[in-house]
């Protein structure tokens, strides 16, 4: 077998039921009139000698090895959408004179819809600035992909093609399952499922309709297919979250939460604040290799009632954690249907978004060449505001989106000045109660946007 090569699918590994979370995404998409909110697209700046059959035949070796890059999803017999996994073929990447500006072609690209139904889920161009400089493009689209897969995808890229520039057969370690085997067993879940279902469904009662958080103009009254978003990004001092968690039996993430639900309460006067939060969603050690989509989502409830410390807040958030935790493992889909529907139809049991990730990017190497990530800028968005976080060194990296509908930069940035504000201040006396921690405009450290 040529190394390019993988082994035979079995059947059920050909086709079959979609997982939940490529349901949702499909169901998502479909009724969304297609919105590039679903997109995850990634940009490689590269500069250096590049081998372009080399990054060819990369990409060839990601889509033979992860079968969910062959993937479509046509409507079966049932009428309901299923997943066929399509053969290997040779991979065309198209390689353009860079005319014009370059992140107005990337923006394109990325903006481009799928069609699911006959449409690989991956799409890559590569465009030339210069004989030693390019842009590598790879949008996927989110049914077959999430953060920790998008990393697996860039640092398996990276490692083929300096093995194929080498002539050296990758040396990828073996797959031992395939995403349709995840998909299946999921599929089998019913009765543990039943039961984290119904912990979600005491957690969620009464749950608020929606936040309040105000706004700097109304929220349109129409559906919106494609909510207009854009992104900023600062950083902010890690120490204060981190000298929380010491003492008080909190991990990073609660304290942030924590934090981020506080500020979020007192801006839409809310001692009842839901932000979601997604969580990996692999279960089995043997699918941490994989590429597709296992994320899940968590709906975090926090009490901010009868104006508690910041110690007791984070005692009520770490608790409150622990057990969502233990129930993660319940498709949101699942919880939606049975906890997110309102009287007036709007079935969101959030409006904003908080996401920490604990493990840094590991740095992109590719043989003769310079490699850097670029930023890729978002025109649309899932929720009104989206806080993403990243520990680096002694900052703590914040990208914030935020739906250009409803808010203006400088309102985002307040909030996001006032989080920080907030941490430095819980930190400095955590015996100190939410109503004492007041933070006047004129002590807000001033962060560096961009």
């Amino acid at each position: 077998m040529d190394e390019t090569e993988s082994a035979p699918l079995s059947a059920d590994q050909r086709s079959g039921p979609l997982s939940f979370p490529e349901e949702r995404f499909w169901i998502a998409y479909s009724f969304e009139d297609q919105s590039s909110a679903y997109h995850v697209p990634v940009t490689l700046h590269l500069r250096g000698a590049l081998s372009v059959p080399a990054l060819t035949e990369a990409l060839r070796t990601l889509t033979v090895r992860h079968s969910i890059l062959r993937t479509r999803y046509p409507i079966g017999p049932e009428g309901e959408p299923i997943a066929v996994v399509g053969d290997a073929e040779p991979v065309e990447l198209p390689c353009r004179d860079l005319e014009g500006d370059v992140w107005e072609l990337l923006d394109r690209a990325a903006a481009a819809p799928f069609d699911l139904e006959v449409d690989a889920p991956i799409r890559t161009v590569l465009l030339k600035a210069s004989d030693d400089e390019h842009y590598l493009h790879v949008t996927l689209h989110h049914i077959v992909t999430d953060a920790w897969s998008t990393n697996i995808l860039l640092q398996e890229l990276t490692t083929a093609y300096s093995e194929h520039v080498r002539g050296e057969r990758p040396g990828l370690p073996e797959l031992t399952v395939q995403y349709r085997d995840h998909a299946r067993w999921q599929r089998t879940q019913a009765e543990p499922f039943a039961r984290q279902l119904a912990y979600w469904q005491e957690t969620l009662d009464g749950v608020p309709r929606d936040l309040g958080l105000p706004t700097d103009r109304p929220r349109p009254t129409e559906h919106r297919p494609l909510v207009p978003g854009r992104c900023i990004t600062t950083a902010i001092p890690a120490d204060p979250a981190l000298r929380l968690t010491r003492g008080t039996g909190t991990t990073l993430f609660m304290v942030l939460l924590a934090a981020y639900s506080a500020v979020l309460g007192r801006r839409a006067g809310r001692q009842d604040v839901v932000v979601g939060t997604p969580v990996a969603g692999r279960p089995d050690p043997a699918v941490d290799p994989l590429i597709g989509c296992f994320i899940n989502t968590l709906a975090m409830r926090t009490d901010l009632s009868g104006d508690p410390t910041v110690a007791e807040l984070l005692s009520r958030v770490r608790e409150r954690t622990l057990h969502a935790y233990e129930n993660q493992d319940v498709p949101f889909q699942q919880v939606i249907e049975r906890v997110g529907e309102r009287t007036d139809g709007r079935k969101a049991l959030f409006q904003t978004w908080l996401a920490l990730q604990n493990v840094p990017d590991a740095p992109l190497e590719m043989a003769g060449l310079e490699v850097e990530e670029a930023a890729d800028v978002i025109e649309a968005t899932k929720f009104d505001i989206t806080f993403h976080l990243l520990p680096a060194g002694n900052r703590l990296e914040l990208r914030v989106e935020y739906d250009t509908s409803l808010f203006d930069e400088e309102t985002v940035r307040g909030l996001a000045e006032e989080f920080n504000a907030f941490l430095t201040a819980a930190a400095a006396d955590p015996d100190r109660r939410l109503s004492e921690i007041t933070v006047p405009a004129s002590d807000l450290e001033v962060l560096q946007w961009r």
